[in-house]
């Protein structure tokens, strides 16, 4: 589908902007978790008590996979890449490429679905990844607020993919859609040996997503009277005011310096 077609295709429009809102809502709730999280229970030393949870594990497979160096820069280009780059690609196909509007729904409706029932678990109850806990020289976004250190139980990051892979599926003989099922397929791998995620959450993730997936299974929506009144000349202008804002989002979320001060005047801190 043309760049020409998509800017005069109103379900198009209306349904990337959808995505649009949900994806970068998540940021915004992850710069408001220092407020609604502050009173979440942190279960990090009960859940260490668990086997494949120990220091030796956990160093065992970083090692491994430091010890051979492309697959090592590989793995980190797929962990930074996995979460946004698994979320753009598969809408892209679908929304795109495909113009399937059936699985762009189901795709939509299972990653709003993801994101409220992880954020409602953040807030209750929290533990830090194996590289928080056990102070490992692995690289992360932790130091910004593109995320969270206690997003961890389940990982949002393999729940993605795994929805991901699930609404890919009926394209499994499309080879575009076989290397992004592929790409998807490779982030538990990632997330377990970079000493990102424990075992536990990885599972925990994709099992979320199967059950989300499953209760979501043939979703479609309409469009309300509401966006159909609009004009799809507003709803291009309404698409690139979104991208403005996402852009600042993303800007204020990886400088914490410029959010932290004014979370602290907030919270009334010193």
């Amino acid at each position: 589908m043309g760049v020409k077609e998509i800017l005069h295709d109103r379900e198009v429009l209306a349904r990337l902007n959808a995505f649009l809102l949900i994806y970068f809502g998540w940021f915004i709730f992850g710069l408001l978790y220092p407020i609604v999280g502050r009173y979440s229970i942190d279960i990090t030393k009960e859940f260490l008590k668990l086997p494949l949870t120990s220091y030796d594990f956990v160093v065992r497979l970083l090692l491994f996979v430091k010890g051979h160096v492309l697959i090592y820069y590989f793995m980190k280009s797929v962990y930074f890449l996995g979460f946004s780059g698994s979320i753009a690609l598969s809408v892209a196909f679908l929304l795109l490429h495909k113009r399937d509007f059936q699985a762009s729904d189901e795709l939509f409706i299972r990653y709003f679905k993801l994101y409220v029932i992880s954020g409602a678990i953040y807030c209750i109850f929290h533990i830090y990844a194996p590289h928080v806990v056990y102070n490992l020289p692995v690289e992360s976004p932790a130091g910004t607020y593109l995320t969270q250190q206690e997003f961890v139980l389940p990982s949002l990051h393999n729940s993605i993919a795994a929805a991901n892979v699930v609404t890919l599926w009926r394209y499994r003989r499309n080879w575009i859609a076989r290397s992004i099922i592929a790409f998807n397929l490779m982030i538990p791998v990632v997330t377990l040996f970079l000493g990102h995620h424990w075992i536990y959450d990885i599972l925990a993730g994709i099992i979320l997503a199967l059950i989300v997936a499953r209760l979501t299974r043939g979703y479609s929506a309409k469009l309300p009277s509401s966006i159909c009144s609009i004009q799809v000349s507003e709803l291009r202008k309404i698409t690139a005011f979104g991208i403005i804002f996402a852009t600042i989002v993303l800007i204020i979320a990886s400088k914490p310096s410029i959010y932290s001060s004014i979370l602290e005047r907030l919270l009334g801190n010193p």
